[in-house]
């Protein structure tokens, strides 16, 4: 007990001196927005949907959500250093980073004297919630993954500033080189890793009044990338520079934000379709992410922060699940997170579909079977990758609301197009996927998010939703 609270205060502690050290010029009164670019937005540098047929697109669909899932439980075991019960399934798929649905930001970096129009440059960051740190590759990068936008120039940057060696909280004399410099190291058990330079520089965030404002953060400057090969995608050309981590931890994007962020953001997915593209959305700060006038149900839950392992995702508790009106009733204590990494439920953006442990999901997915029984519409099976599907005539009343039982408050998915997905004109797919792991026993993915407006709060610990219907805000 002792160790633990002293890990605890020594985190808050990073936390805190971590946010004095921040030094904005965004104010906190009124809050910023930060543009998220789908990967399938035509916006995207990611983009080939073009190229994709209605059954490619989803096949992608599934095989991003099993990626995802993958990485995930790769990134618990190797925080909680529970490598013993790693699924062999999680070490064959993939030997790089995959942050699975991509969601990309355009953010201005430095200040360069001479420039025509803007003083910075910009560059194209994944936005990943399953990550603590931000990092791009910087010139002079021995090893790197490919990058067809030049590497970052930090030498001719007038705002970036090496971190000097036990200046920083999160800098100790095991993290310097031979320069006298603070240095970083992220790993991952996908085998991807990256290390360089902590540095501080000037961000340029861009928002939906084409307003402007800058504040400098720390980063990490990548002067060693190994195995980010899947980074870029498909997309022509790869312009994808590193990665801008909106997870839990002192360093990540949103504690550096002080007074600025108020330790909250937000976002409103639209629906996704299969057969259009994606659409954008904003990711807001500080005072403007709040749940606004349009939203119905207004529910408040905690963030759950482990005790057994330090982790930048973001922790759930949930507690039962319902199929219309009725209850699945598991026991108390069947989604807890264990001392053994397993269990427990999280939130993601990287996730386009929601994962649940295959003797959860059995359950959950009879209660849907049996309400289509009673309609008559006839179950087939897998299909095309998902689970649980059904043949027959289907109106839109017909569709069961899935509701998760969350402490304190429940989460009512109501529009059908986020639970099921439609493979033809009588065919249609539980929008849940089947995982045979139990690390974490549910993920809440992306297309279970939409037309939501959900807060994070990491100062209160607690994650606000609402209904909304969501276009691009």
């Amino acid at each position: 007990m002792g160790g633990t609270l002293f890990i605890f205060l020594l985190t808050i502690t990073h936390v805190s001196l971590l946010l004095n050290l921040a030094i904005a010029t965004l104010n906190p009164n009124i809050g910023f927005s930060l543009k998220m670019i789908h990967r399938d937005s035509k916006e995207s540098p990611l983009y080939i949907g073009d190229r994709l047929t209605r059954d490619q697109r989803l096949q992608r669909f599934v095989e991003q959500s099993k990626a995802r899932a993958h990485y995930i439980e790769s990134q618990i075991l190797l925080e909680s250093n529970a490598t013993y019960s790693m699924n062999p399934d999680a070490l064959q798929f993939t030997a790089t980073y995959n942050p699975g649905m991509f969601y990309v930001a355009s953010v201005g970096l430095g200040t360069f004297p001479g420039k025509q129009q803007q003083s910075f440059m910009n560059y194209y960051l994944v936005i990943d919630s399953g990550s603590a740190k931000t990092w791009l590759q910087c010139e002079g990068a021995t090893e790197t993954f490919v990058q067809d936008v030049p590497l970052y120039p930090w030498k001719s940057s007038t705002t970036y500033h090496p971190v000097p060696c036990n200046t920083h909280p999160l800098c100790t004399v095991h993290n310097c080189n031979s320069d006298e410099q603070c240095t970083y190291a992220s790993g991952y058990m996908s085998g991807s890793s990256t290390s360089g330079v902590f540095a501080k520089e000037k961000f340029t965030l861009g928002s939906d009044t084409n307003a402007s404002e800058s504040i400098e953060l720390y980063m990490g400057c990548g002067l060693v990338q190994k195995n980010f090969d899947g980074l870029n995608g498909n997309g022509k050309p790869n312009v994808v520079a590193g990665i801008l981590g909106l997870g839990q931890g002192p360093e990540s994007f949103l504690n550096q934000l002080g007074a600025a962020g108020l330790g909250k953001f937000s976002y409103c997915f639209q629906t996704f379709n299969e057969n259009t593209n994606a659409s954008d959305t904003y990711l807001r700060f500080g005072a403007d992410a709040t749940i606004g006038t349009r939203a119905r149900r207004l529910g408040a839950t905690p963030i759950v922060v482990p005790t057994q392992f330090l982790t930048p995702l973001y922790y759930l508790k949930l507690e039962d699940v319902s199929v219309g009106d009725k209850r699945v009733r598991f026991p108390r204590g069947t989604f807890e997170l264990n001392n053994r990494a397993e269990g427990g439920s999280i939130i993601d953006t990287g996730s386009p579909l929601s994962h649940m442990y295959k003797d959860h999901f059995d359950r959950v997915a009879g209660l849907v079977r049996a309400h289509f029984d009673e309609l008559g519409v006839r179950y087939i099976g897998p299909q095309h990758g998902f689970d649980v599907c059904f043949e027959g005539i289907f109106e839109t009343l017909n569709y069961p609301p899935i509701t998760l039982h969350f402490q304190g408050a429940d989460y009512v998915i109501s529009d059908h197009e986020a639970n099921f997905m439609r493979l033809g004109v009588d065919t249609v797919c539980l929008g849940f996927l089947r995982q045979d792991g139990n690390i974490p026993a549910f993920i809440l993915g992306a297309m279970q998010q939409t037309n939501k407006r959900i807060v994070y709060d990491t100062i209160l610990q607690a994650l606000f939703f609402g209904d909304e219907y969501c276009k691009l805000n």
